[in-house]
């Protein structure tokens, strides 16, 4: 019998032999779950040391007072959304995600957006295979460079964006309460508010945390502040874009164009406005993929677990208040 027992409480990746194979390695179980309520997690976790997390949430009072020996649950990505740290918190429960997996994928997979929509290099691949192979569907392009760009959010993969931009010939400027000048030293990018930065970039790279304060951050009134018809790249998360507010400033010629790897809902319906666009570049919620990031992310995420099993604590403990004991 195993000394450990860990549950994945959902999943999409094809499969988990990275983790199982680590976990075996110190006398864990896994087993992987697909719930879709917090009942159907708690019938399979009641008795779960540590759980790893995809999409499911939230995860609250109901499921930390239904699995009661759970010491740790790591969130196998990066942002955490899914989670309600409070409540995590009140049950002894230590919550992590796996920060750094992806920067480098994700960073380069903004940038190509930006080039994608701005050079409309996703039309001109449709429009040569249709036999046209003139520049007039192309008209008119602007030259990136000497542009002002604004990065909305500077943390890991923010500040990595605004440093490979850096090479581009572009200004770059930011918003980011809760990041200072002096953290992105090397780069020169100024700190402004948001609606200086919708009032003067050519173009905005969303990458701020998802939560309560920043849902739907670029709003129908953030969007009548872009004065010059920025292009809009998103590989953070859906909730912070107002999609009807955005597909309102497509139709009002408030934007020039939009690059998004992340739809509400993960998937549009047949026949979507967005889909119509032909300065609209959409990717299905992969920025992060790589084959080294995904042996990153399912090694990364494990070894937390691990440490916990151990008696230690999460390299990026997200809820740093909690009692690391009280569930020991």
């Amino acid at each position: 019998m195993a000394d450990f027992k860990v549950v994945v409480t959902d999943y999409v990746l094809p499969n988990f032999d990275i983790e199982r194979e680590m976990l075996e390695a110190v006398g864990a179980e896994l087993v992987l779950g697909q719930c879709e309520s917090a009942q159907q997690l708690v019938d399979i976790a009641v008795d779960a040391d540590a759980l790893i997390n995809t999409y499911y949430g939230p995860l609250s009072d109901e499921v930390f007072a239904g699995c009661k020996k759970a010491k740790v649950c790591v969130r196998l990505g990066i942002g955490y959304d899914t989670f309600d740290l409070e409540a995590a918190t009140r049950h002894g429960v230590m919550m992590a995600n796996v920060p750094d997996y992806c920067l480098e994928e994700v960073s380069d997979h903004a940038i190509g957006l930006w080039l994608g929509v701005a050079r409309r290099i996703p039309l001109m691949n449709s429009t040569v295979r249709t036999g046209d192979w003139t520049v007039n569907r192309m008209r008119p392009v602007a030259n990136t460079r000497g542009q002002t760009v604004g990065i909305i959010g500077v943390g890991r993969i923010g500040s990595l964006v605004a440093r490979k931009l850096s090479g581009f010939g572009v200004q770059l400027i930011y918003c980011d309460p809760y990041v200072e000048e002096a953290s992105l030293k090397g780069v020169d990018c100024r700190k402004v508010e948001l609606e200086e930065l919708c009032r003067e970039s050519d173009a905005i790279f969303v990458h701020a945390l998802a939560n309560e304060e920043t849902h739907h951050l670029l709003n129908e009134a953030r969007f009548k502040q872009m004065t010059k018809r920025p292009f809009i790249i998103n590989t953070a998360r859906a909730a912070l874009i107002d999609e009807a507010a955005l597909e309102a400033a497509l139709e009002g010629d408030q934007i020039a164009g939009v690059g998004l790897d992340l739809v509400e809902g993960e998937q549009l319906p047949e026949g979507h406005p967005l889909l119509a666009w032909e300065n609209v570049v959409l990717t299905p919620h992969v920025a992060w993929y790589s084959e080294d990031s995904m042996i990153a992310l399912h090694s990364m995420a494990t070894q937390e677990i691990i440490r916990v099993l151990e008696g230690g604590v999460p390299r990026s403990l997200l809820n740093t208040e909690v009692d690391t004991e009280a569930r020991r």
